[in-house]
């Protein structure tokens, strides 16, 4: 907890940032906004939290938005030689939603998969708790943070205020898959594309639901994605594909839908017209609160045989493989001619618990004693530890990060 100050008061707004293990320079910087076709100002002189605080840097910041009272809302990215840190402010409930959108809007520039810290905190807070982290990591200083100042009389998000759905897509997706989102048009809601640069971004700020057609490997629109996604990108490994929602910028909705390749991104894209579709209408065209659930893909697939041998005791071997546990399960049994097949499972709170029974396989077999195998995948799965029993036989596996 920060150090109280008798000056200090209520927050009125936040701070809300990300540190990235990536050193920057401010040309780099400057350039890159420049070239992608960002709006961007160059702080004027050096920026600072309060009088209070001695230490200021000179800050590059993009406007990604506005308080309901008008100003706007800055995303400011402080470079360091080898950390560099994305502050933004937000309303004084810390709402993350901004960060995503400048994470996303920014990602061509500094990479989401080098961030190492997420943090926020209320705008009375000084230094802003993202700051003293960095401080930390590129300076080697520690900083006191310290309620110390009232906060900027700035405090409601603007919501944005288009009432259409705009899609982000590469040429690939948009070829393949555009035309199916575009059918919620037969509801009487318009769709827009709004195509697959720096500036689309921008652009999908100021709508109520913006739809990114394609994953976290897509040409051009992956980079965008991936902030979105975090570690959900496992679901896309080996025909995946999930509907992913979430809050960013101000108040808007962003809907991944994605595919492990462009087939199932469109399998996808099928899936929910099917049963998303008037859900979103309600949101975008009355403005109804919902609440949207992530879907995916996720099956269990098995392969069983039956052979000559002798084992006393029911065995399970497991392993991970990328986001799929593989289960080796056997069986004695007195009749080799038999193979399993899945019954019944369940996956509940990292436990996936599978019955398997026995049919015949109708060959013709020589009889003896014998052992019947499964060779069971089980995915795609999110990084997490797991607990999986087959036929009441219990082990334990756990799926690492990228």
């Amino acid at each position: 907890m920060p150090i109280l100050n008798i000056s200090a008061c209520p927050p009125t707004a936040g701070y809300v940032g990300a540190v990235y293990k990536q050193g920057i320079s401010e040309s780099e910087v400057i350039s890159y906004l420049n070239e992608s076709g960002i709006a961007s100002k160059v702080n004027s002189g050096y920026f600072s939290f309060s009088p209070y605080f001695n230490e200021s840097l000179r800050a590059i910041y993009v406007e990604i938005g506005f308080y309901e009272e008008g100003a706007p809302i800055k995303a400011y990215i402080f470079p360091g030689s080898k950390y560099t840190l994305l502050l933004v402010e937000t309303d004084f409930n810390l709402n993350k939603g901004p960060l995503i959108y400048a994470e996303s809007l920014l990602s061509g520039l500094l990479s989401p998969e080098k961030i190492v810290n997420e943090s926020g905190s209320p705008n009375n807070w000084n230094p802003p708790v993202p700051y003293a982290v960095w401080s930390k990591l590129e300076k080697g200083v520690d900083l006191d943070v310290k309620v110390v100042r009232c906060g900027y009389m700035y405090s409601k998000l603007r919501k944005p205020e288009i009432n259409r759905i705009g899609v982000v897509a590469n040429g690939i997706d948009y070829n393949l898959s555009f035309s199916i989102i575009k059918k919620i048009e037969e509801k009487g809601l318009k769709v827009d594309y709004l195509g697959c640069s720096e500036e689309s971004i921008l652009k999908a700020s100021k709508y109520r639901v913006v739809i990114f057609l394609g994953g976290h490997l897509a040409p051009i629109t992956g980079k965008f994605v991936l902030p979105l996604l975090k570690n959900r990108s496992a679901y896309l490994e080996e025909n995946g594909w999930l509907i992913f929602p979430g809050r960013w910028g101000t108040g808007g909705t962003f809907i991944v839908i994605a595919g492990s390749d462009r087939y199932m991104t469109r399998k996808a894209a099928e899936e929910f017209l099917k049963g998303w579709a008037d859900t979103i209408v309600r949101m975008v065209k009355e403005g109804e609160e919902v609440s949207l659930t992530f879907n995916s893909t996720f099956h269990i697939a098995i392969e069983s045989h039956g052979g000559c041998g002798l084992l006393e005791e029911s065995r399970l071997l497991l392993k991970a493989e990328g986001n799929y546990i593989r289960a080796i399960y056997e069986e004695g049994h007195s009749d080799p001619c038999s193979k399993f097949y899945i019954a019944d499972y369940s996956v509940e709170n990292g436990e996936i618990r599978i019955e398997l029974q026995r049919v015949s396989t109708s060959l013709i077999c020589v009889q003896c004693i014998g052992v019947i195998t499964a060779n069971i995948s089980i995915g795609p799965l999110p990084p997490g530890s797991y607990k999986v029993c087959i036929n009441g036989i219990c082990g334990s596996v756990s799926i690492s990060k990228y």
